[in-house]
């Protein structure tokens, strides 16, 4: 299982580095795996019963620490696009090289207790990091696009507690070391980055407002005009509210499948900001499920009763604006409390 963790590892990595051309997100977890890879590849040195020694193994479970930290830069990118530099992986590094240097200039093994706790409360940490950023970036993607495929990060919580997994395995393992454990450790290590490069395979990350990029705890976007879209309804703060309605009927904007609310505010000649404030504070709806609903009301219901038998289900969900199916079916159930087969017989009977 170590050599297949390490074969894994290394050869995701050499493809995904290799590829050309490949986003930023891709490189990055190009180089996460290349670690992984090599941290994979120290430990067939315990298989060589000359090096096998005390002090050796447990030099080697300090590196093993480091994978929690090259597991977060990804997370970290993912969720907060362009936070990421080397001198935040330096300094997220550092406190890791800290504890292993001071290990190996004195070999003080009661220092071990402190590294794991200190491993557990970074990755608590993380998780929390992570989630806050993840729920916000999800917020900002229904804020200003009406799609979600491929730019959304909700298979997180999937690798979340997979991660935690393979994080007790190890730890368990490096307190009472035996094949078995190890071998769930080599195994839940692969199927966590397994469900991730899934994900990723075509993950598009979406550029936050620059004052996002260096705070990753921010709540709220600030606008590039400097609004922060709460201002007060004055009468004539959203006079664009009859054109926005004409807009849609005649152009049927939201058949664009790639919609997003730039392109909106465009059409009727406001801003961004103000139209964002419109959909959250006077009709308490994201601009995602905005365009879902018309795209439900003006496209699906109609299709489904009008071809009710000739049409299939993805080509009224491609024709309504929808990216894929399973984002109109739930779209659909979410509108009508029904799914679209249940829907069409409904009309049938």
């Amino acid at each position: 299982m170590n050599g297949a963790a390490f074969m894994f590892f290394g050869y995701v990595s050499f493809r995904l580095l290799t590829h050309k051309p490949r986003s930023r997100i891709q490189s990055i977890l190009g180089l996460t795996l290349a670690f992984w890879a090599l941290l994979e590849l120290k430990d067939i040195l315990l298989y060589f019963p000359s090096l096998k020694t005390e002090q050796l193994v447990n030099s080697l479970l300090f590196i093993d620490g480091w994978a929690v930290a090259a597991c977060s830069f990804y997370l970290l990118e993912l969720t907060a696009p362009g936070w990421l530099n080397w001198k935040k992986v330096f300094l997220l590094f550092s406190p890791y090289m800290v504890f292993t240097i001071v290990y190996l200039c004195t070999f003080y093994a009661p220092i071990f207790p402190f590294y794991f706790g200190f491993i557990l409360l970074y990755s608590a940490v993380i998780v929390l990091i992570v989630t806050f950023a993840a729920r916000r970036y999800q917020r900002y993607i229904r804020n200003n696009y009406s799609y979600s495929e491929h730019i959304d990060v909700a298979w997180l919580k999937k690798a979340t507690f997979i991660l935690a997994i393979c994080l007790a395995t190890w730890v368990y393992t490096s307190m009472n070391i035996t094949g078995w454990g190890d071998t769930i450790y080599y195994i839940s290590s692969v199927i966590l980055w397994f469900v991730i490069i899934h994900y990723s395979a075509h993950q598009i990350t979406i550029p936050m407002p620059n004052n996002l990029k260096g705070n990753l705890l921010a709540k709220e976007p600030v606008e590039e005009n400097g609004t922060s879209g709460t201002e007060q309804d004055n009468g004539s703060y959203y006079a664009f509210r009859e054109e926005l309605l004409k807009v849609m009927e005649e152009q049927q904007l939201y058949l664009n499948p790639k919609l997003t609310i730039s392109d909106v505010a465009n059409a009727i000649g406001t801003n961004r900001t103000y139209l964002s404030s419109y959909f959250n504070n006077k009709l308490n709806i994201t601009f995602y499920d905005y365009i879902n609903n018309l795209r439900i009301e003006k496209a699906g219901k109609q299709l489904l009763t009008t071809y009710p038998y000739t049409m299939n289900i993805d080509e009224i969900a491609e024709r309504s604006g929808f990216n894929s199916t399973s984002t109109f079916r739930r779209a659909f159930l979410k509108n009508t409390g029904m799914t679209p087969l249940q829907y069409r017989k409904s009309i049938q009977k």
